[in-house]
């Protein structure tokens, strides 16, 4: 009888013991959740409560210090990003973190570091490999350091981590096989540009071209890097792009340093002196290389080409034929995320890129129609229509969709 109760009380005590430990990882899931949703002020509290309650769990440590970074709170990111290392001097996802954190062009921090960005970032993907994260942020701290055998490295890992999905490595491989010969390609963030830079390393793809991403051409040492590796000619000498800064425009707007010497690069187009084709990737906006560009792009498929001049007709027709006609769509299935991406910002904005592939074929379409070749423009339509049904974020062009429909319907049946 005594045995029994013994029994009875271990086992409610065990049961006890397995729903609390039920209840810690449930808390940290759903901050971590909530993070990957981009809902950093509701998932802040979760993980905070986590790292209370699994003080010896240097993962809820660790996403703690990344949502706590991203919020800006940078002193409380850096002690909860030590905490984790304390327990595990080995944790690439907490290294990863201080790397970004102690990153000057990444945080306003006042502690901020290069040397120390370099150490964490090499410490993170020494101590596991497929940390695809840190490797994205070492290729950019690789460049700055002129690097080469570690920026082409961290490049190449990017893809063997899984770190870039095999969409939006298919994406990239469309936006870069269709750019003119040597041309300059401006990229908007960061899918747009990490995979092109990536299959140039791995597979040799189009190294003609010089891809330019606009966030980066905003540091000085990243203008005069692709100036010196491309040959590109610069507008400004390095002097001059050490001392710009950016400035409000006439119309209020805030005048970066690369759109600065965007709107350079667009006079040197003009003038024939650049020597290159001079293209924006479609997921560039107006925004971010002035109107005046705007005015003078046409839409070449996955990417628009600057002309010398303002433009009256915006697509080039042959161009969106050649890009879309032998397009194979089913490389574009599934998610363009990859599911070991951790940031709540390319989580929730890659799966859209795949809408471009749907206006290219929508645009091409309506171009067919306005040249009475409706039969084409139906097929191209059925096409667009079934691959927009397909993808994780179709339905953003329905109602042009359905507006080319119904001209392409009217005219067959008459």
């Amino acid at each position: 009888m005594k045995f029994t109760r013994v029994f009875a009380i271990l086992m409610i005590l065990l049961t006890m013991i397995a729903g609390c430990s039920r209840f810690k990882q449930a808390t940290l899931e759903r901050g971590i959740d909530l993070f990957l949703e981009n809902r950093l002020e509701l998932a802040l509290p979760l993980l905070e409560t986590s790292a209370k309650m699994c003080k010896n769990n240097p993962d809820a440590h660790a996403w703690l210090a990344e949502c706590r970074r991203r919020l800006k709170k940078f002193d409380k990111a850096a002690d909860a990003g030590y905490a984790a290392l304390a327990l595990d001097v080995h944790h690439a996802f907490a290294h990863a973190v201080l790397g970004d954190l102690f990153a000057p062009h990444l945080s306003g921090w006042n502690r901020a570091d290069p040397d120390s960005v370099w150490w964490h970032l090499r410490e993170a993907v020494r101590h596991d490999p497929t940390e695809g994260s840190a490797w994205s942020s070492l290729w950019i701290e690789a460049m700055k350091r002129g690097e080469r055998e570690v920026e082409k490295r961290a490049a190449v890992q990017m893809i063997d981590s899984g770190f870039l999905s095999k969409p939006i490595l298919a994406y990239n491989r469309w936006q870069l096989e269709h750019l003119p010969e040597n041309a300059i390609l401006l990229t908007n963030g960061d899918m747009d540009t990490y995979p092109s830079i990536a299959l140039q390393e791995k597979e040799g793809l189009r190294r003609d071209v010089a891809v330019v991403n606009l966030s980066l051409l905003n540091l000085p040492w990243y203008a005069g890097m692709l100036a010196e590796r491309h040959g590109i000619p610069l507008p400004f000498d390095q002097e001059d792009l050490d001392l710009r800064s950016a400035y409000k425009g006439k119309d209020g707007d805030v005048v970066t340093v690369s759109r600065q010497i965007v709107a350079g690069w667009m006079e040197m187009l003009e003038d024939g002196c650049l020597g290159r084709p001079l293209c924006a990737a479609v997921t560039v906006e107006k925004c971010n290389f002035g109107l005046e560009a705007h005015d003078r792009s046409v839409l070449c498929g996955p990417y628009f080409e600057m002309q010398v001049g303002p433009v009256e007709e915006k697509s080039d027709i042959s161009c969106l034929a050649e890009s879309i006609g032998g397009l194979d769509l089913t490389a574009f299935g599934g998610s363009f995320t990859s599911p070991v991406d951790r940031s709540p910002v390319r989580r929730g904005c890659t799966d859209k890129v795949a809408t471009n592939i749907t206006i290219a074929m929508l645009r091409y379409a309506d171009l067919l129609v306005d040249a009475d070749r409706w039969a084409e423009a139906g097929t191209v339509l059925a096409k667009a229509d079934d691959f927009d049904s397909r993808i994780l974020a179709g339905g953003a062009h329905t109602e042009y969709m359905d507006s080319l429909r119904l001209r392409v319907d009217y005219h067959t049946v008459q």
